[in-house]
Parts: structure tokens; C-alpha cells; sequence
């Protein structure tokens, strides 16, 4: 059974507009002043939560064609009593009672309608580092390159980088995640085996506006033309 390694020790641009101020005092998720860069992974969680299109380019460095193409994430952040802690900690034995509650995610097309897969899905639990918060761990019920329980480590940088590094069987796996503001994220990941790097990728990702969203927008355009 793998356990939890030892802990070693080793300015967000905001959006700022008049009808965007107004929708966010009536609860909107559209874009806020005074946003902070999530610097432990809670909050990163939190911050992601909802619906995001991402625009992606994968690079293979070996024979393989390039690719890219457009997606939705759904990011649903839990706490630590929900029932998914003990079963993603248990399948690495990890002790649950260190899970500090976590995210389900799942990618699906933004071109057909109810096309939520669990093939498409992962979810993770969220291992705090006692002695520094802006460092962890993250259980995973299965990998992005090797589709099996895994580990990954993360930390976050000073100006609010996250890396996570995850080390499968034959592989290694780096990504690097950071928010430009509350509405948009950057992401580069890369795989890395005994030949080398094998591919990167690079990720645009912007949230979409909830149907609350929309109507607050609709009704707000509508009270500034009366």
C-alpha cells in the first residue's frame, strides 16, 4: 500500500466595470474587484468551481500529429466529510482523516448537450503539509496519463504558480496552473519518460457565465436603457 511521503521543505490582473460591479452585489460569478490569487489548494479549488471552456494544443515531441480543440471543465469542489475522501484515500492508503476535502471533475464537449461521461471524470482529495499551507498533496482516483490511483505533490510559488508533479509507473508528469484573473486560467503541463519529454500541452481556459449569470446581465442592460 502507498503511503503519504514525508513533507520536505525545498499580481493577479482584476476586471473592473460598472454593469459587472452591480451583477456581483447580487451574487453573480462573473468577474469581481478584489480577487486574490489562491495560494493553498482549498482556495484554488474553491476559485475554480463552475464551468470552464477550454481551448487546448497538445504538442507530441515523437511521431504522433499535433492537436488542439475546444472543451468544457467542470470543477465541483467537496469538504472533508464527503463520502469521496475514504474511498480515494483508501485506494492509496492514505489515512482519510488527513483529507482536507477535494474537487470531481469531468470534461465534456461543448457541442453536444448531457454529454457528462464517467469515463471522462476524475476526482481528487486534497493532503495539506502541516508545517506550510502552500504545499501538499493531492490523491487522485486516476491519473491524466496513466489511468490508475495515483499521488501527485503540489506547491505554490510566491506570485501564485501552482505545480503539481505526478510520477507514474513509466512516466512523469508536470503541470503548471495559475489564474490571470477569476474568469481566466493559464495551464502547461508536460510528459516525461526514460526517451525524454513526449508531449506538452498548453491551455486557455475561460469560465463560463451560469444562466444566473446571464439573466443579471439581460435584466441590468435592460434597467440602463429604461
Amino acid at each position: 500500500m502507498e503511503t503519504v511521503p514525508t513533507f520536505q521543505s525545498n499580481g493577479p490582473m482584476t476586471v473592473s466595470d460598472s454593469s459587472l460591479e452591480v451583477m456581483s452585489a447580487e451574487g453573480s460569478s462573473l468577474p469581481t474587484d478584489g480577487f486574490e490569487t489562491p495560494m493553498t489548494m482549498t482556495a484554488f479549488l474553491e476559485a475554480s468551481a463552475g464551468i470552464w471552456m477550454i481551448r487546448r494544443v497538445v504538442h507530441h515531441q515523437d511521431h504522433q500529429d499535433d492537436e488542439d480543440g475546444d472543451s468544457n471543465l467542470i470543477v465541483e469542489p467537496f469538504g472533508p466529510n464527503d463520502n469521496s475522501v475514504a474511498a480515494i484515500c483508501a485506494a492509496l492508503g492514505v489515512d482519510p482523516s488527513r483529507g482536507c476535502g477535494g474537487a470531481r471533475f469531468w470534461w465534456e464537449s461543448n457541442l453536444k448537450l448531457s454529454d457528462r461521461s464517467e469515463d471522462r471524470a476524475a476526482a481528487l482529495v486534497n493532503v495539506v503539509n502541516p508545517e506550510d499551507s502552500a504545499k501538499g498533496f493531492l490523491v487522485r482516483d486516476k491519473g491524466y496519463v496513466e489511468k490508475q490511483a495515483v499521488l501527485s505533490s503540489y506547491c505554490f510559488a510566491e506570485d501564485g504558480v501552482l505545480t503539481i508533479t505526478t510520477r507514474y509507473d513509466t512516466s512523469v508528469g508536470i503541470e503548471r496552473c495559475w489564474f490571470v484573473t477569476d474568469q481566466l486560467r493559464m495551464r502547461v503541463s508536460s510528459v516525461q519518460n526514460l526517451d525524454g519529454v513526449t508531449m506538452t500541452t498548453y491551455c486557455t481556459e475561460r469560465r463560463c457565465p451560469s444562466d444566473a449569470d446571464i439573466l443579471a446581465l439581460a435584466r441590468h442592460t435592460a434597467e440602463r436603457e429604461i
